[in-house]
């Protein structure tokens, strides 16, 4: 694929039964307790928790179960509570993409959450990755909204 060619992003939205500061907190400081280790991870079995820094250079890392940290990303941008945009490497640097979580209050006590997961041309293989997050971000983001009710 050349550089020069465009790869749409994978956006999704979900409603949340949450202040747009509690679902803030809840995506970066309990992250450890809504994400689907054991399928959507480095170490899979041996993935024992992960840590998001919620700071402009933060990391986002899993630690397995023998202590190893396995980066994900850096945070770029961090406009709590309305906005995070981070890389999303997977300890691979060169194949870096790029994320960016919106929160929204939509009132009555609700927020949205808007994710796009964008830069799939800096990857070789960045269609197949593009499908295949596009159907991975349903089921975390599914966790993700479970765990906050």
């Amino acid at each position: 694929m050349a550089v020069t060619d465009t790869i749409e992003p994978v956006v999704k939205t979900i409603t949340l039964n949450a202040s747009v500061e509690k679902a803030f907190r809840h995506f970066t400081d309990n992250i450890h307790a809504w994400w689907p280790l054991a399928t959507h991870s480095l170490s899979a079995e041996n993935a024992q928790s992960v840590v998001f820094e919620a700071r402009p250079g933060g990391r986002i890392y899993e630690i397995d179960k023998d202590g190893k940290e396995r980066d994900w990303g850096v945070v770029k941008a961090c406009d709590a509570p309305s906005r995070l945009v981070f890389s999303w490497v997977l300890e691979n640097p060169a194949g870096a993409t790029e994320v960016e979580v919106r929160f929204a209050d939509e009132g009555a006590g609700k927020s949205s959450l808007t994710l796009i997961h964008r830069g799939w041309e800096n990857r070789e293989d960045g269609a197949k990755w593009r499908k295949d997050y596009d159907g991975g971000w349903d089921g975390v983001l599914g966790k993700y909204a479970a765990a906050l009710s």
